[in-house]
C-alpha cells in the first residue's frame, strides 16, 4: 500500500533511539523528509543532563549517531533539543519547518518516563517534558500545517494512561499521559475543519534492547517477568509494530480518522475498548 508520504516533511521529537528512531526510519522508507531531535548530541560531544538526569544507562546514542544511521534510508536532519525546555522546542519546530520548507506531520514522542518518585520535581519534569513539549510542538507546527492546507499530529501515549500500571512510587507519568489523550482529542475537534488530523497512539510494553524494558529486564527482573507473564501474546511489542501505527495515522490513508486513541499493545490491556 502506498501511504502517499513521499516528499512529506515530518518532525519527530525524542527520536534518537527506540520507537522514535524506528518511526523516523519508517517515514524515510516511505519517501518522507524527516527531522528528529534528542537531548544527547552524541558524537563524543559533551552532554548536559539537565532536570531529567542521565536517563537509563543503555540508551546512550545521541543525535549524531541517529542521523548517521538514518541517513542510509533517506533525507534526514537532526537537532539537539531538551524537550523539557518549551522555548527550545518551539524554536526547533520553527527552524525545522524553515529548513525543510514546511511541515506536514508532527510526531510528539518525548517523555520523561516514570522513574522519578512521587514529588513536585517528578510532576514538574513529566509536565514539562511530556505535556508541554506536545503543546509547544503542535502550536509551533500549526502555521506550517495551515500553509500546507492540512497536516497530521500524532502523540505517543502509553497504556499506563488507560489502566493502572504501577511503577515504583511515581504517579505523574500515567496521569500526564492520560491528560495528553484528552488534549489531542480537543485538538482534533477544533482543527479537523482545517484538514489537520490529531490522534494518539498508546503502546504497551515494547521490547527495545537499549530502551526501558531492555534496562528493566536486568535491573528489575521480577517486574519484567511479571509483565511478560500477563501478556497474552507471550512477548512484548516490537518498535516496528508501534511505528507502523504512527506512520499509518500520519498518512492520507487515515484521512477519516481523527481524535482517536489507538491502543497498540497486542492485547496487554484487558478492558473492553468501546
Amino acid at each position: 500500500m502506498d501511504l502517499g508520504l513521499a516528499g512529506k516533511k515530518v518532525i519527530i521529537s525524542a527520536a534518537t533511539r527506540g520507537v522514535g528512531r524506528v518511526t523516523a526510519r519508517t517515514f524515510l522508507e516511505e519517501g518522507a523528509i524527516v527531522e528528529i531531535c534528542g537531548r544527547r548530541p552524541g558524537g563524543g560531544a559533551a552532554f548536559e543532563a539537565g532536570a531529567q538526569g542521565e536517563g537509563q544507562p543503555l540508551g546512550q546514542d545521541g543525535v549524531a549517531e541517529a542521523v548517521e544511521y538514518l541517513s542510509a534510508f533517506g533525507e534526514v536532519y537532526g537537532s539537539v533539543v531538551d524537550c523539557g525546555d518549551e522555548a527550545a522546542v518551539r524554536a526547533w519546530v520553527a527552524e525545522a519547518g524553515k529548513r525543510m520548507g514546511g511541515i506536514d506531520v508532527a510526531v510528539s514522542n518525548a517523555s520523561a518516563l516514570g522513574g522519578k518518585p512521587a514529588s513536585r520535581e517528578g510532576w514538574d519534569i513529566n509536565y514539562n517534558v511530556d505535556m508541554m513539549s506536545s503543546v509547544a510542538m503542535f502550536e509551533s507546527a500549526y502555521p506550517f500545517f495551515k500553509a500546507a492546507g492540512g497536516g497530521a499530529f500524532v502523540q505517543t501515549g502509553s497504556v499506563s494512561a488507560l489502566e493502572d500500571h504501577p511503577f515504583g512510587d511515581s504517579f505523574s507519568y500515567s496521569a500526564i499521559k492520560a491528560g495528553l489523550i484528552n488534549y489531542v482529542h480537543q485538538l482534533a475537534h477544533k482543527y479537523m475543519a482545517e484538514g489537520i488530523r490529531c490522534n494518539t497512539v498508546c503502546p504497551g510494553p515494547t521490547e527495545i534492547p537499549d530502551g526501558s524494558w531492555g534496562y528493566l529486564k536486568d535491573a528489575m527482573p521480577d517486574y519484567y517477568a511479571h509483565n511478560l507473564a500477563r501478556h497474552p501474546a507471550g512477548r512484548f511489542g516490537r518498535p516496528e509494530e508501534i511505528a507502523n501505527a504512527i506512520v499509518f495515522l500520519s498518512s492520507e490513508k487515515a484521512s477519516w480518522i481523527m481524535g482517536e486513541n489507538l491502543t497498540v499493545d497486542g492485547g496487554y490491556t484487558t478492558h473492553v475498548k468501546y
